[in-house]
């Protein structure tokens, strides 16, 4: 099975826990993987017979901007449902990294990880 990568997508969202958190859009990072069948994009060499780049980010950064959570884990699993759901792949995974408390925190990472 073939893998299409889309690493580091800028979105913003309403996400966290602490009260200040609900109050403000942060940014986070998104990388998603979508597994499938890409014979007939690499035969043609169409774009409609793949996945369209474009679309995948439109529609990443759009779900997390219409998002409210408390979580990590909540927001990634449903993204991912979301994109398997949209551009009917086989499989997604989908990492989420959440930049706003690493420094405070002195790490390198707050990140999570799903495939569905």
């Amino acid at each position: 099975m073939d893998r299409l990568i889309l690493k580091g997508i800028k979105a913003r969202t309403v996400i966290g826990i602490h009260a200040e958190e609900k109050l403000a859009e942060q940014g986070i990072t998104i990388s998603v993987i979508l597994h499938g069948d890409f014979q007939n994009v690499i035969e043609s060499d169409e774009l409609n017979t793949g996945f369209d780049y474009v679309d995948v980010v439109d529609t990443v950064r759009s779900f997390c901007r219409d998002h409210r959570g408390n979580t990590l884990e909540h927001l990634a699993h449903h993204l991912a449902l979301h994109i398997k759901e949209t551009f009917s792949a086989a499989k997604v995974e989908l990492t989420v990294d959440k930049p706003r408390y690493t420094g405070k925190l002195e790490m390198e990472a707050i990140r999570f990880h799903v495939e569905r």
